[in-house]
Order: structure tokens, then C-alpha cells, then sequence
């Protein structure tokens, strides 16, 4: 199968490119995962939030409802999420695995498609019964190949729905009880209600 192969394609792209694929900046967020340092005893048991409540402020949870934009590809399907100007790539794990113990490639880029853009380019003609995605989506899917090679053509059109999108900051609490983020996870339900969870540091994302 050629699946595996268009993964690693994608993977050694991505690393080798001298231009950095534009990232989407997090909101501000709090924590889920707490790990103390230092020399102390050990804390007893009790929730994350608890934690770092008494450790130090911090903001709540971010969590918005917004219209995000849907469209199924081939191999995955990508999202508009407008209240960061982001289009997320959804690749579809391995499906010879079964799908409890994978994980698909998950990409954030910018949006930077302007009216007055071309939305299409015709001279990309799409097999029947599939179309070429446009505008935003279609930017961003035709100025990367290997996202293009491992999405392969939209399956649909796109199509607007309610979201419920929520931030989480990963990382910890120096001694003085001062939270540095390391990284973070994201939730965002998908056009059928289920939550997707992604994971910034791997660039993967998963149902749970």
C-alpha cells in the first residue's frame, strides 16, 4: 500500500522545509497535567485543578462555541476554525491498525486566502466523484503536496456546523509555584458531535 509511504513522505517534508509551516499560537489556557518540582514531600492525592489552584493563578479553561467549517477528503478532512484564522489537516491513521491504539497526523495552518483569489486551480482535474477543494481549503491543500498527496481529493463540499472548541496547557509548576507551558492540547467536536483530541507536541489526533 501506498498510505504508509505518503505519511513519511508528509513527516520528511515538513522536517526538511526551510520554510517553517505557519503555526496556530494557542489561546491563553490552564493546565491539565500538573508535575511539582523539587525536593519536597509528596503531595497527597487530588485533582489537577486542585493542584494548581493552590499553587498558583492562573486563567480558566478556554473554551469557546463557534461555525467551523467541515469538509471529508479521501484519506482525512480538514476543519476551519475562525476564531484563530486556522485550517487543521486531519490525516486518517493507518487503517491495517486497529484504530484503538493509533493516531492520525494532524497540521495547523494559517488561512491566507483573500477574496479575489483565485478559489481553484483548473488545471487540477478532480477523478469523478470527487471535486477539488476551494478557497481556504483549497489554498492550502494545493500550495503543499504532500498534504495533498496523503488527504487526496475532497469527497464532498464543505460544509458549516456548530463547534465546541477547549485549550489545554501541558506542563508544570517550578518551586515557587509559577506554571510553564510546555505545550498543549486541544478538543473540537467534529460535524457528527465527537470530539476529536489533538496533541500539538506529536501533531497527531485521535477520538477517543
Amino acid at each position: 500500500m501506498r498510505y504508509p509511504f505518503l505519511l513519511l513522505l508528509l513527516t520528511l517534508t515538513l522536517t526538511a522545509c526551510s520554510a517553517p509551516v505557519p503555526e496556530v499560537a494557542p489561546p491563553l489556557v490552564v493546565t491539565v497535567v500538573v508535575t511539582p518540582t523539587g525536593g519536597g514531600p509528596a503531595l497527597p492525592p487530588q485533582s489537577p485543578t486542585t493542584v494548581a489552584a493552590a499553587t498558583s493563578s492562573y486563567p480558566a479553561p478556554f473554551q469557546t462555541d463557534l461555525t467551523a467549517v467541515y469538509q471529508p477528503f479521501e484519506r482525512g478532512f480538514m476543519i476551519y476554525v475562525p476564531d484563530r484564522k486556522a485550517v487543521w489537516v486531519f490525516v486518517q491513521p493507518e487503517t491495517t491498525i486497529p484504530s484503538a491504539f493509533t493516531a492520525g497526523l494532524w497540521l495547523a495552518y494559517a488561512d491566507t486566502f483573500s477574496e479575489g483569489e483565485p478559489e481553484t486551480d483548473p488545471a487540477l482535474v478532480a477523478p469523478e466523484g470527487l471535486i477539488q477543494p476551494k478557497r481556504g481549503f483549497g489554498k492550502v491543500w494545493r500550495e503543499n503536496g504532500p498534504v495533498r498527496a496523503a488527504l487526496g481529493w475532497a469527497a464532498d463540499i464543505e460544509l458549516p456546523y456548530p463547534a465546541t472548541v477547549a485549550d489545554y496547557a501541558i506542563g508544570k509548576f517550578d518551586g515557587l509555584g509559577e506554571f510553564a507551558p510546555q505545550s498543549f492540547i486541544h478538543t473540537i467536536t467534529d460535524v457528527d458531535g465527537h470530539l476529536i483530541h489533538v496533541d500539538e507536541a506529536t501533531r497527531t489526533w485521535s477520538k477517543p
